[in-house]
């Protein structure tokens, strides 16, 4: 029993030293971003600040998973505060967002590669916002995003979407080859060739995403693009991280610090998330 109350001891000391670096967190991003004044049109600010925030995001999961260590009273107060602080952020990374998308369009500037998948991302972002306001926005008092702005943000982002190349528009056999011409003939009398239409190239190979592990002293650790292969897995079998995170037996936050390698992930759960990698896929993951 004392070893089990001095866990619960360290588990609670590690939520509140989670939560002031969520706060702190929070605060920073408040204050350098709000209305997007920390950039203008340059996609490299913009996605700078989208890391931060998913930052942030991991870090309010780790302390929400703590929060059953706590007392009811206590447990309830950090938990409508959490949703609080989430909430802020998540208003600002929407005003941030429509603020971005605006000077793009009105700038020209070509997305880089791979923009089209980072920008899908943060289409479903929106529906993330709507289902955790309906879980959460009435509990908590939370005030709700405008329905006008979120529209605004949802066309910005689909009209951005079709001007931003994907990954797979980037191949050796997407760019056509000139072949190197042949050297005029000496006979002063040359037989005209007949004009043969010219063959398209080859369409390029869609990238498929793939899990990749590596075993380190007995423990098995997810390279580090493994958030963004499991990521577009997830959008092929429509389901979100949080249920993926529920089917493997583990939470959202944990699931995330697996797939970014700096957690080891078990067994049992990794032959579950290469199983979901290959159903949806259809390769060895």
């Amino acid at each position: 029993m004392n070893t089990q109350t001095a866990e619960n001891r360290k588990v609670r000391r590690d939520a509140l030293r989670l939560l002031a670096q969520v706060e702190r967190q929070g605060l920073d991003i408040t204050n350098a971003y709000r209305d997007g004044q920390a950039f203008l049109d340059r996609f490299g600010d913009f996605k700078r600040f989208i890391d931060k925030v998913d930052h942030f995001h991991v870090f309010v999961d780790l302390v929400e998973e703590r929060l059953p260590q706590f007392e009811a009273a206590k447990r309830d107060a950090l938990a409508r505060h959490l949703a609080e602080i989430r909430w802020r952020i998540i208003v600002v990374e929407v005003d941030s967002t429509q603020v971005f998308l605006v000077r793009i369009g009105e700038s020209g500037r070509p997305w880089p590669l791979g923009s089209r998948e980072f920008l899908q991302r943060r289409l479903q972002r929106l529906d993330d916002f709507l289902e955790y306001y309906d879980r959460h926005g009435l509990e908590y008092g939370l005030a709700p995003l405008g329905s006008a702005m979120l529209h605004a943000v949802e066309d910005l982002l689909k009209a951005q979407i079709e001007r931003a190349p994907g990954l797979e528009d980037f191949s050796f056999e997407s760019r056509a080859v000139p072949e190197p011409a042949s050297p005029p003939r000496a006979h002063p009398v040359q037989r005209r060739k007949r004009s043969r239409p010219a063959e398209r190239p080859a369409p390029a190979p869609v990238l498929q995403p793939r899990l990749r592990v590596r075993e380190t002293a007995g423990r098995f650790y997810v390279e580090r693009d493994g958030i963004v292969a499991v990521t577009q897995v997830c959008r092929m079998a429509n389901m979100s991280m949080d249920q993926l995170a529920t089917k493997l037996g583990v939470s959202r936050a944990a699931l995330v610090l697996m797939l970014n390698g700096n957690d080891p992930i078990g067994r049992g759960p990794l032959d579950m998330l290469r199983s979901f990698v290959t159903q949806n896929v259809g390769i060895a993951a």
